[in-house]
């Protein structure tokens, strides 16, 4: 174990990448992502990478980002990573901190030799980690029925056993489109599907009566987070024949408690990049101590906040549910190199110390927006 020497270097720089294809939500379409890429260095050279990249709905732009990455940086250069760590709760603007916690992380784990999971695991005093593949569901984003199909075919030919779908503008279409999706699949790959909020409650309610008989085993996010979201996914589930998780609704320890002691949900997704790094590991240990499932995702992220959720899902109990852990190849390009990538619909974590991904500086000048900036000693 190597003490990390003092933060000498805090620096940021801005990104945007298109996605493949524009991606049909209940929200809305999403086009492309933007964030800003965190680097921290310590006196003695050690370095640790993070990304903020909040989603367009969140209101954080990269101008907003960079300013609160600098004010947060200067509180850090000089100190230690681990007397950086973690950053004060009362303090944290979770979808802005969330590149700096994990560029700390990713410091702090490579000091000690470990990866990130086992470092994170030690400090919410939470099991070690398993080493055993993380399952991820693949996302499919066709809007016909027919390219849905293919999507679906082509999931289950690279050994995904979940499938998630995003449903919430048409009730008609959305049925077709899950039949002609469960057809492809046969009877043994699990369906979830995912509104994004688009429905009311009678909306939600009898959309899914309606999708129950295409064998959906979870719907995330029925009705619009926001006040009274806790009340009103109560009583969709109540009257659902489908599962339901929080998505939008849980973005925080004090969220999820309130879910939970409502009865209003059956699990919950946990989004780092939105909750921030440290918050999401309070709610896996809430979670993990109420006994339900945790399904860890990304938001779209680069290659680096991929891996923060791979490190996050790597400390859920076994049997995992599948998480939402296939989405880099969705994005045109990436910034980061050593990312672990879906085989045979699973994840394996590198056993190597820190994050496991480096950064490629060719990429990351394709993509910028805009200079490094930074504070320094």
């Amino acid at each position: 174990m190597t003490p990390a020497g003092p933060i000498a270097d805090v620096r940021w720089r801005p990104w945007r990448i298109s996605l493949r294809d524009p991606l049909a939500t209940g929200a809305g379409d999403l086009t492309e992502r933007e964030g800003v890429l965190v680097r921290i260095e310590t006196a003695d050279g050690a370095a640790g990478l993070g990304e903020s990249a909040p989603l367009p709905a969140e209101g954080l732009n990269p101008t907003d980002l960079a300013a609160r990455i600098a004010e947060v940086g200067r509180t850090f250069v000089g100190r230690t990573p681990g007397d950086a760590w973690p950053l004060p709760s009362s303090e944290r603007v979770d979808g802005a901190d969330v590149g700096v916690e994990t560029a700390l992380a990713d410091l702090l784990a490579g000091s000690c030799g470990v990866p990130v999971a086992t470092w994170l695991a030690a400090e919410a005093a939470l099991p070690p980690p398993s080493l055993a593949p993380i399952p991820a569901n693949a996302l499919l984003g066709s809007a016909s029925p027919d390219a849905l199909a293919r999507e679906a075919e082509a999931a289950l030919d690279c050994g995904f056993r979940t499938v998630k779908v995003k449903v919430g503008r048409d009730v008609t279409l959305d049925g077709e489109r899950l039949r002609a999706v469960r057809a492809a699949l046969g009877t043994e790959v699990e369906l979830r599907i995912d509104a994004n909020g688009a429905w009311s409650e009678e909306e939600a309610v009898a959309a899914l009566a309606a999708h129950a008989v295409h064998g959906v085993a979870l719907c995330e996010q029925p009705v619009a987070p926001g006040p009274g979201a806790v009340r009103s996914l109560a009583r969709v589930r109540a009257a659902s024949p489908v599962p339901i998780a929080a998505d939008e609704s849980c973005g925080s320890r004090a969220d999820l408690c309130a879910l939970l002691d409502a009865h209003a949900v059956d699990a919950v997704v946990i989004k780092p990049l939105r909750t921030g790094l440290a918050e999401a590991l309070a709610m896996i240990g809430e979670a993990t101590a109420r006994d339900v499932p945790c399904i860890l995702t990304t938001t779209f992220d680069t290659g680096i906040g991929t891996a923060l959720a791979a490190h996050l899902a790597a400390l859920l109990p076994e049997p995992r549910p599948a998480c939402g852990l296939a989405t880099l190849p969705l994005l045109a390009g990436d910034v980061g190199r050593g990312c672990p990538t879906p085989e045979a619909g699973a994840l394996l974590l590198p056993d190597v110390p820190g994050l496991g991904v480096e950064l490629d500086n060719d990429a990351l000048d394709r993509f910028a927006t805009g200079p490094w900036e930074g504070v320094s000693a």
